[in-house]
């Protein structure tokens, strides 16, 4: 993961209809996640379906505009099928995670008593992080693998309590966790840890940054990814406005700060430079 360095950029998808896709993509599950205080039961569940299929609609329309079908197929199947396989054995022996099981039929099939979806949400998760932290650190790529691995871990600060809180999933202990959310032991981050090293010290190797994702001192061009940098300004913001204010009568909100500062790692800096290269 040491010395790599920009590389010509490969053959890309130049239709505007992929970033077309990748936009509208984004929208939708914005929108979902809106909808979702305001609906429950299957109605909810039926929501966080849309949430993830339209997230993996917008961030493949984004991989392959960038990289091209194959090259970026590649990429979409190699963060899928790590996942999936990471919660395959989680599942299975607790490790790395810690011991939980999923609940059946609520966001559609399972493979392995694992439903397929999460490994959608991985996808959506894990390449947003790894596209904001390519643009802030095109040029370090140890420190570009390291801040992604926070960044992802900051996410699921957010996400594990409200998806336990829904009853996707729950775990077999509830009080191994940090202060305020004692709920989700912290094997989970560990292993969230451990998942984001493997998959972004891979993409590494698959997806190193190109030409266009470099900003040199002397210039302004770097394309910024700008529905990747949405979806994880989104994320990391508005979910703790929702969490607050209009999930479970506030009683996620302990996770928040934690999330916040994890996420700030490379939330601030894309923020940051996305700004001067808008000016």
């Amino acid at each position: 993961m040491t010395g790599d360095t920009a590389t010509a950029p490969p053959r890309t998808v130049r239709s505007p209809s992929i970033h077309t896709l990748a936009v509208a993509g984004l929208a939708v599950t914005i929108g979902a996640q809106i909808v979702y205080p305001l609906v429950h039961g299957s109605t909810r569940d039926a929501t966080t379906m849309v949430v993830l299929c339209a997230g993996v609609v917008a961030m493949a329309a984004d991989a392959i505009g960038r990289r091209g079908a194959l090259r970026g197929g590649l990429v979409i199947v190699t963060i899928a099928v790590l996942a999936f396989t990471f919660e395959v054995l989680g599942t299975r022996t607790g490790i790395p995670f810690g011991d939980y099981t999923y609940t059946q039929g609520r966001i559609g099939p399972s493979v392995a008593t694992v439903p397929i979806l999460i490994s959608a949400a991985w996808f959506v998760g894990a390449y947003s992080v790894w596209r904001v932290a390519v643009f802030v650190l095109p040029r370090r790529p140890v420190l570009r693998v390291l801040a992604a691995t926070v960044a992802l871990v900051g996410w699921d600060l957010y996400l594990d309590p409200q998806m336990v809180a829904a009853g996707l999933w729950r775990w077999g202990v509830d009080d191994a966790g940090l202060p305020g959310i004692d709920q989700i032991p912290l094997t989970n981050y560990a292993g969230w840890a451990l998942l984001g090293l493997v998959v972004f010290g891979v993409l590494s190797l698959l997806d190193a940054p190109a030409r266009t994702d470099v900003l040199r001192p002397d210039d302004t061009t770097a394309r910024v990814p700008v529905v990747p940098l949405a979806w994880f300004a989104w994320t990391w913001l508005g979910s703790a406005v929702a969490q607050v204010f209009f999930l479970e009568d506030g009683a996620l909100r302990s996770g928040i700060p934690y999330a916040l500062v994890a996420m700030a790692v490379l939330g601030v800096p894309a923020l940051a430079t996305a700004t001067g290269c808008r000016r």
